[in-house]
């Protein structure tokens, strides 16, 4: 099949409403011509039944008034046109008498056609639609047969003032439905080109118009707005992602290249710098290798989706607190019930929990002690990891669950790390529907604070 040819919006405004017009046109012309021929053919119905009546009043003495009924009298004295009415009167009895109205003969002698579903009504050849009444008194029938020709010139006269004035209507119609679909669409076709130019530029995409009018126009651009600038944060965020990649791969790889030509041009002359050079080697590999092995992850945690379930959060607390005491030079104390289940991932949030222990390890003294406290909240439970450490400066918590981001002061600049762990830390959490946050601890410090969730249905996932 053919496909259809796409319509424009304007097009199909114009299409409907010229639809309608022609519709309520059509109506009101065929309503104005029917009440018009209805009332004359009443009217036509009511003098042929004054000619009946006039020609019962014509008989005397029950008899007809034959030498009245000449046709002299007919043209001067009668109120019966005898141009557009025939008479025909006829007695009954053994010498049947007839009185035929000027024209009346010729008139029955032509071709009659009934006209179906309307009585009394024929149509014959040269004389157009009559209508036919019949009356009688004592032995005499009188027949008439009325023309309808100034009816039907009337109507006529009627139908051609109607459809020229309906079209007159539909031009004007058409042409005010034209000019306000092109002005209620302008907004959207500017919308359409200027959305159509973005696409097609390689560069960031700036705002669109936003017309004032009307209302849809206004919030569709504005929505349209709110989407380039989420695109362009995220192309943004791609690029400095990848930017960042790049340079905390390429610091290792330099080292690592560095000690490898530096064994090549003095490690047979100089054999005591090889082991040196081996563990720098080693050192900055492994460096690399937790950069790799945290963009896999954080790359997993973007396209993931976990199986959330009933976990006993207390017991990953005290699992994942054994664990860090082996590595972690700072005291890790405890606060809260043995047992409290909330609604998540098991194996993700013990790896929430592992990262934040971790982050606060590198930025605390190692005399001072890591607190993690679980109290239960009107939804769920809240678990706080505080720390009595150096602390966050307001302007960088709105950042530091971005990819990459080290705060700027050259004394966390010595903290090595790759910048990612609070960031699979903040995607996990999303993934968990957990609510994560960061405070200022007392008297020093910061509180990273994770909301969970009462457990739900068994069969719920993310």
């Amino acid at each position: 099949m053919k496909a259809r040819t796409p319509r424009t919006t304007a097009q199909e405004i114009q299409g409907r409403f010229l639809r309608i017009l022609i519709g309520m046109t059509l109506l009101m012309g065929l309503g104005v011509v029917g009440t018009v021929g209805y009332r004359l053919v009443k009217q036509q119905e009511a003098a042929s039944t004054h000619v009946i009546a006039s020609l019962k009043r014509s008989m005397v003495d029950k008899e007809p008034d034959w030498q009245a009924w000449e046709w002299h009298l007919w043209r001067r004295n009668s109120s019966i046109d005898t141009r557009q009415t025939f008479v025909m009167a006829s007695r009954g009895g053994q010498h049947q008498h007839r009185y035929y109205s000027p024209n009346t003969k010729a008139f029955l002698r032509a071709k009659h056609y009934g006209v179906p579903f309307f009585e009394g009504l024929d149509y014959t050849p040269g004389y157009g639609l009559t209508f036919y009444r019949s009356g009688s008194r004592s032995h005499v029938v009188f027949e008439t047969w009325l023309r309808l020709k100034p009816i039907t010139d009337l109507l006529w006269s009627v139908l051609g003032v109607v459809v020229l004035v309906a079209l007159v209507i539909l031009m004007l119609g058409w042409i005010y439905v034209r000019l306000t679909a092109d002005q209620l669409t302008r907004p959207l076709v500017s919308l359409s080109s200027a959305a159509r130019r973005q696409a097609q530029a390689n560069r960031t995409k700036v705002a669109l118009p936003v017309p004032a009018r009307p209302l849809e126009a206004h919030q569709l651009a504005r929505s349209f707005n709110d989407l380039l600038a989420a695109l362009n944060q995220h192309a943004q965020q791609e690029r400095e992602f990848t930017a960042n990649a790049a340079h905390e791969l390429r610091t290792p790889i330099a080292a690592i290249r560095g000690h490898v030509q530096l064994v090549k041009r003095r490690g047979a002359a100089h054999p005591e710098i090889v082991p040196r050079s081996l563990g720098f080697i080693d050192q900055e590999s492994a460096k690399m290798q937790d950069l790799v092995n945290s963009l896999l992850m954080l790359s997993r945690a973007d396209r993931g989706m976990l199986k959330l379930t009933t976990v006993d959060l207390g017991a990953i607390i005290q699992e994942t607190l054994e664990e860090k005491r082996v590595t972690l030079a700072q005291p890790l104390v405890y606060q809260g019930p043995a047992t409290v289940q909330v609604w998540g991932h098991p194996a993700s949030v013990q790896q929430m929990l592992s990262a934040l222990l971790d982050n606060a390890g590198k930025y605390s003294p190692a005399d001072q002690p890591i607190t993690v406290t679980l109290a239960a909240t009107a939804q769920g439970c809240r678990l706080t990891v505080a720390d009595l450490g150096r602390g966050i400066a307001d302007a960088d918590k709105a950042h530091i669950f971005e990819r990459f981001y080290r705060v700027s002061d050259a004394q966390n600049r010595q903290v090595t790390g790759t910048g990612l762990g609070l960031a699979i830390v903040a995607q996990l959490a999303h993934l968990n529907h957990v609510t994560i946050a960061v405070h200022d601890n007392q008297p020093a410090g910061s509180r990273f604070v994770l909301d969970f969730q009462r457990p739900q249905s068994e069969n719920l996932s993310d």
